[in-house]
């Protein structure tokens, strides 16, 4: 009966553990499977694209900003570089017992000003950028009012890649856009033929489809001393212990800077960089400003649409400062070369060595040495399609100084004068201000492109 009941009761026990109602003494943890995650899909790039390229060159650091470019990089992106004849005329002949010019003996204002901005852009030290970049500007706009009136002090360029858009990427002293529509009619010759940018956009956010070459980039300058005084200063020297100065880090970061410098100053990686964000900025729209360094063309993933790219005809200006020389860079961007870095998966056929998507860059020097004829061997070389139409046998003396229009506070201030005048029993000062402006009168202006 004992064992009956204990059978009986077992039984009942292990009925009850089975049953459905019944809560079991200890809960098992359910086991989370993991989920399976879809595999990536793998694009193979075409031969000869940028990241065939990364490919190829695993060892080497290519996907750096541009101030990190070396003759690597322009070579893997196929700039070809061209030195042309110097622009070395006119310059004025002084034939032996001539007198002086009159701009010899009594320099007018205008010639001063070129001479002391000229002798700043040539100081052997580098000096602050904006500093350099006012002489610059000065010059630029002393020698073409029209043209260069409008500066832009340290631009912060942006580059395009693959669907991601990189701030303040490439960076310049200063920099000129193409004038506007008003600026263009003051200068009759002005033709638009080194730029075409696209006349219609795939991305929804950019420009209008009838918008020209107008405010978008033309030149661009920057030193070669202060190309070499960033790279100096590039890579940051961590402190010792107790905060001493690390001779080992920073003799290993001059070795670093040094590896950055160009086989030839003439053919800097850097220029290619300019170039490229120079011409990007003609179709793509400003990113928006925010705190990060990257960000997506368009909210969608992925590569958005091409936009209609155009082949781009754009400027660098530089100075050799042992030579006393400008360097006029002139850059061949082609749409190919704008191609294969919105789609850095494609290339186009046949392009070994970048044959096809390669960056033709010209360049020629221009005596700085004499002031006078400075105007038309630098109009030369960038060319009238940037300068306007000019007469380069022609040259400018600047013996007087050009015609200055007051401002609208100055004319407040003159026609007060002359309607107090009037009221005024005494006309003793008439005919001094009358004087005045005939003296005003004979000027001319220069510099202006007629």
């Amino acid at each position: 009966m004992a064992t009956s009941r204990s059978s009986t009761s077992s039984s009942g026990l292990s009925r009850i553990g089975s049953s459905p109602d019944s809560t079991p003494c200890t809960t098992q943890v359910p086991v989370a499977t993991p989920r399976k995650r879809r595999p990536r899909r793998m694009y193979r790039p075409s031969k000869n694209s940028l990241y065939d390229i990364f490919q190829q060159h695993v060892g080497a650091s290519l996907f750096v900003r541009p101030i990190c470019w070396t003759d690597l990089h322009a070579q893997l992106l196929g700039a070809r570089w061209e030195e042309l004849a110097p622009c070395d005329t006119p310059q004025p002949v002084a034939s032996p017992g001539t007198p002086p010019s009159r701009g010899h003996m009594s320099p007018s204002n205008t010639i001063i000003s070129l001479s002391n901005s000229l002798t700043q852009i040539l100081l052997p030290d580098p000096m602050h950028p904006i500093l350099s970049s006012n002489a610059v500007n000065t010059v630029l706009g002393t020698l073409w009012p029209e043209v260069f009136s409008k500066a832009n002090y340290l631009p912060e360029l942006y580059l395009c890649f693959g669907g991601r858009i990189y701030r303040d990427a490439v960076r310049a002293q200063i920099m000129w856009n193409y004038p506007s529509e008003e600026l263009k009619s003051s200068y009759s010759s002005f033709k638009s033929v080194s730029t075409r940018p696209a006349e219609s956009f795939n991305v929804s956010t950019q420009s209008s489809p009838t918008q020209g070459p107008a405010n978008l980039p033309m030149i661009c300058y920057i030193g070669k001393n202060q190309l070499a005084s960033v790279r100096n200063n590039l890579f940051r020297v961590a402190p010792g212990p107790g905060r001493t100065w690390n001779e080992p880090v920073y003799r290993l970061q001059q070795l670093r800077a040094r590896l950055l410098l160009p086989s030839n100053s003439d053919h800097d990686a850097h220029f290619v960089g300019i170039f490229l964000g120079m011409a990007q900025r003609h179709f793509y729209p400003a990113p928006p400003v925010s705190g990060r360094r990257e960000s997506r063309i368009s909210p969608e993933n992925g590569i958005p649409p091409s936009p209609n790219f155009k082949d781009l005809k754009l400027r660098i200006l530089t100075h050799d400062t042992d030579t006393s020389e400008f360097i006029v860079y002139t850059g061949y961007v082609t749409k190919e070369f704008l191609e294969k870095f919105h789609n850095p998966f494609k290339a186009p056929r046949g392009d070994e060595d970048a044959a096809v998507s390669g960056l033709r860059i010209e360049y020629t020097r221009v005596p700085i040495w004499p002031i006078l004829g400075l105007r038309e061997r630098l109009g030369k070389a960038l060319g009238q399609d940037v300068v306007g139409a000019f007469n380069p046998d022609e040259i400018e003396t600047w013996e007087k100084d050009p015609e200055k229009q007051d401002s609208g506070k100055r004319k407040r201030e003159v026609l007060s004068e002359v309607i107090n005048s009037s009221f005024d029993e005494d006309s003793d000062d008439e005919p001094t201000l009358v004087s005045k402006k005939r003296c005003l009168n004979k000027g001319t202006p220069v510099g202006v492109v007629m």
